[in-house]
């Protein structure tokens, strides 16, 4: 009993609730990552060099017209004010 437990409170940790984003065409999609990983996300997007999944991950959050979030934060909508419009690429923000 006492490692599962243990497993527990680790899963606990590494884990987040997913974000679900909603498209325009009325479909959705969720991100999940470990905890916080959205706000590692964002600090990624304004500078750093981004792996190919949180590319994709940054490309579906511009894309995206509402997202419910864990614990109803907004940190979504703060990322749409940092990348921009959709037709810009992610790249061009770095420049």
């Amino acid at each position: 009993m006492r490692f599962e437990k243990r497993i527990e409170t680790l899963e606990a940790k590494m884990l987040s609730a997913p974000v679900i984003l909603h498209f325009a065409d009325g479909s959705t999609r969720l991100l999940t990552g470990r905890r916080h990983f959205l706000v590692d996300l964002f600090a990624r997007a304004s500078g750093a060099d981004l792996r190919p999944i949180e590319a994709e991950q940054l490309d579906l959050i511009r894309q995206c017209v509402a997202a419910e979030e864990p614990g109803g934060g907004h940190m979504i909508e703060a990322m749409h004010a940092l990348l921009g419009p959709v037709d810009e690429p992610v790249d061009e923000l770095r420049e």
